[in-house]
């Protein structure tokens, strides 16, 4: 299962520093010269496909609105947020809009990434030394020599997949004991589908190898679908491999390992075919299309808002007073990735700079109690912290079938995946 490929990284020289002398004041903060940080303020923007992660930038200011009004930063100082910048799901347009931000907005940090298009952009901030927080749902998350690049959950999409996380196999399996099937997923069928992208590749052998480790049957596995902005006009071939997967028959659980628009696409073009089976994917968790996924099982990495935790409740209103009505994975990822920045903040102290931000994310635990995490660094440079939940969707409002917990991790040995502990069996 284990491929190897080189990731394109542009070489790019590193961004001036701004230079200044500030005045002391026993009253202000205190004095810095790193880029982007005064002795009021710190400068931050977000990075992503605004169509599918705008609210992730919503949330985000709205957690780093919070932090200014509870004086959470140390030394009196207030995160400037100049907004979410596009980079329209393009990777030169990623790199184009990561540099603007660094050399002419003059950036201290990038929260949130939510873009899978970052590979070339995180060589750039890791040689700028820009502290870089989001959605480990890039490789650039997963590149060890990439030191100022942290997920809130971790390393996502290593390539090859050294430590996949054992949590949605597990999480189906919960999922069919809550349904009354006392084997649980063992010896259900399944077909997994991705994109034909780096992500999707990788996507395809951490799902495989979860849903073996709970003894699932995989009778189908491609990363065969045109990756986005690529338009697949016609998913009749790819709904046609699926339902034959079985010999002949449908399987019993459809895994799509897609990008939005192809979940949206694939996912109905399976009702209509007469796919009776589980279907699940990780971003059916939309409540504004609550309707059109109506039966399906959404994997998130993280609580939802129907989570009784008084945590995620409290989430829930945050981003609800700040004008994300339906709340979706986008603005929780948001959320997150400033929160998990808001942390590292305040146990960096008043003498900010990027070197002492990078040595204390590169020791630390984020979690918030019943709703992410834990993931731990240095272990998230390699590997995704092994946590999620499963919630259906009943036509207008969603259900948790699986609640949240974590697992373990997997590793290959030989030729079969053994699990072991997170974060202590990442060597």
């Amino acid at each position: 299962m284990k491929r190897t490929s080189k990731m394109l990284v542009t070489a790019v020289a590193a961004a001036a520093v701004a230079l200044g002398s500030l005045a002391a004041s026993g009253s202000a903060g205190a004095q810095s010269s790193a880029r982007g940080v005064t002795d009021s303020s710190i400068k931050v923007s977000g990075l992503g496909h605004s169509a599918f992660y705008e609210e992730a930038g919503k949330a985000a200011k709205a957690r780093f609105d919070l932090a200014n009004k509870n004086n959470e930063i140390p030394g009196g100082r207030k995160i400037d947020y100049i907004g979410f910048t596009d980079d329209k799901a393009n990777g030169d347009t990623n790199l184009a809009e990561t540099r603007r931000l660094v050399t002419e907005e003059q950036v201290f940090g990038i929260v949130p990434v939510m873009s899978p298009s970052f590979q070339a952009a995180g060589a750039f901030v890791n040689q700028s030394k820009v502290p870089t927080l989001g959605w480990g749902i890039s490789s650039a998350f997963c590149d060890s020599s990439n030191k100022y690049i942290f997920g809130f959950t971790g390393c996502l999409v290593p390539n090859p997949p050294t430590y996949p996380g054992n949590t949605w196999g597990e999480l189906m399996n919960q999922y069919f004991k809550n349904q009354g099937v006392s084997s649980g997923a063992k010896g259900k069928t399944t077909a997994i589908i991705a994109d034909n992208n780096d992500s999707g590749k990788t996507g395809v052998e951490v799902i495989v190898a979860t849903a073996e480790a709970v003894g699932m049957k995989v009778v189908y596995a491609e990363a065969a679908l045109p990756a986005p902005p690529a338009p697949v006009g016609d998913f009749a071939p790819y709904v046609q491999a699926i339902m034959t997967s079985n010999n002949g028959k449908q399987p019993d659980v459809v895994f799509l390992v897609v990008a939005p628009s192809n979940v949206y696409g694939l996912g109905p073009a399976l009702t209509q075919a007469g796919f009776t089976g589980v279907d699940t994917n990780a971003v059916a968790y939309a409540p504004a299309f609550a309707a059109l996924t109506k039966g399906w099982q959404a994997f998130t990495q993280f609580a939802t808002p129907e989570s009784t935790s008084s945590e995620m409740q409290q989430i829930n209103q945050t981003l609800q007073a700040a004008g994300i009505q339906n709340v979706g994975q986008p603005g929780l990822a948001g959320y997150f990735a400033a929160d998990m920045f808001v942390q590292i903040l305040k146990k960096v102290g008043k003498d900010l700079t990027p070197e002492k931000f990078q040595a204390v994310a590169a020791k630390f635990k984020y979690q918030i109690e019943n709703v992410v995490g834990p993931t731990y660094y240095p272990a998230g440079f390699k590997a995704g912290s092994p946590c999620g939940q499963l919630s259906e969707s009943n036509g207008s409002t969603y259900k948790v079938t699986a609640e949240f917990g974590c697992y373990d991790l997997l590793t290959e040995k030989g030729n079969k995946w053994v699990t072991v502990p997170y974060p202590k069996g990442v060597k």
